[in-house]
C-alpha cells in the first residue's frame, strides 16, 4: 500500500500546495507508481450543514448521519456518498472541536523546525505512514496524513511492539483552524482501498470547506 501513501501526499501537494514547499514525513519511500487515467473529478453539489452551518462542495447530494455514531462523543457528521446497508464505503467525516487549540501549535505561525518535530511527535504517536503541512490556503495551513495499513502492536502487554498488524483499510486525515478560529478534523472514507480519484475529490472538499 505505499502507492497508496506516495499517491495521495502528492495529489493533496499538487492541489492544495501554494509556492511555498511542503513539510512532510513518511514512514518509508516507494517507487513512484504508474498513473491511472481517470475523468477529471468535480464538486456538483454544495452541502450546507443545518446542526453546524458549515458548507462544503461535494461529488454528489450526501446522506447525512451524526458523527457519534461511528466515534463516541465526537461532535460533527459524517457525510456518506456510498454504501452498502451500514458499511459505508465512501464518505467524509466532518468533526468539529476535533483538537484542543490551546495544546496545539498554530499552523500558520510555525517556523520549520518547530513543524517538522511536531510532525515527527505525531508520526510517532499515531498510525500514520505519511504527514505533511500544506497551504489550505494563500493563508491558512493544514496537517494532512494517511494512515497506515500495517501498524506495530505490543500483544502481550509489556510495552513493546512485538508484531505487526494490518488494517483493513486507509484513510486520509486533515485537521485545520477555520477563518473563525473552530477547529476542524475532515476524515475521507473510502473502502476497500483508498482511491486516487476518491482522493482528489476529498482535497478539492477540503480546500472548499467554510465555516459558519
Amino acid at each position: 500500500m505505499n502507492w497508496n501513501k506516495n499517491m495521495a501526499m502528492g495529489v493533496m501537494a499538487a492541489i492544495l500546495l501554494g509556492s511555498t514547499a511542503p513539510i512532510a514525513l513518511a514512514a518509508e519511500s516507494a517507487p513512484a507508481a504508474g498513473t491511472v487515467q481517470e475523468q477529471p473529478a468535480k464538486l456538483a453539489y454544495t452541502y450546507t450543514s443545518k446542526e453546524y452551518g458549515f458548507t462544503i462542495q461535494c461529488p454528489q447530494r450526501p446522506n447525512v448521519i451524526p458523527a457519534s455514531l461511528l466515534y463516541e462523543g465526537k461532535k460533527g457528521e459524517v457525510l456518506v456518498f456510498d454504501n452498502d446497508g451500514y458499511n459505508i464505503k465512501n464518505a467524509w467525516v466532518v468533526l468539529m472541536d476535533a483538537f484542543d487549540a490551546k495544546k496545539t501549535p498554530d499552523f500558520n505561525k510555525i517556523n520549520e523546525e518547530e513543524a517538522k518535530k511536531y510532525l515527527n511527535d505525531l508520526m510517532n504517536s499515531n498510525a500514520y505512514e505519511g504527514i505533511m503541512l500544506v497551504n489550505l490556503s494563500a493563508t491558512n495551513k493544514a496537517v494532512y496524513a494517511v494512515t497506515a495499513k500495517e501498524i506495530e502492536v505490543d500483544t502481550n502487554g509489556d510495552g513493546k511492539f512485538d508484531a505487526k498488524a494490518t488494517a483493513d483499510t486507509q484513510m486520509a486525515v486533515t485537521f485545520f483552524r477555520g477563518a473563525k478560529g473552530g477547529c476542524y478534523s475532515l476524515q475521507l472514507i473510502d473502502n476497500p482501498v483508498l482511491r486516487d480519484s476518491a482522493i482528489k475529490l476529498f482535497q478539492q472538499g477540503v480546500a472548499s470547506f467554510q465555516e459558519k
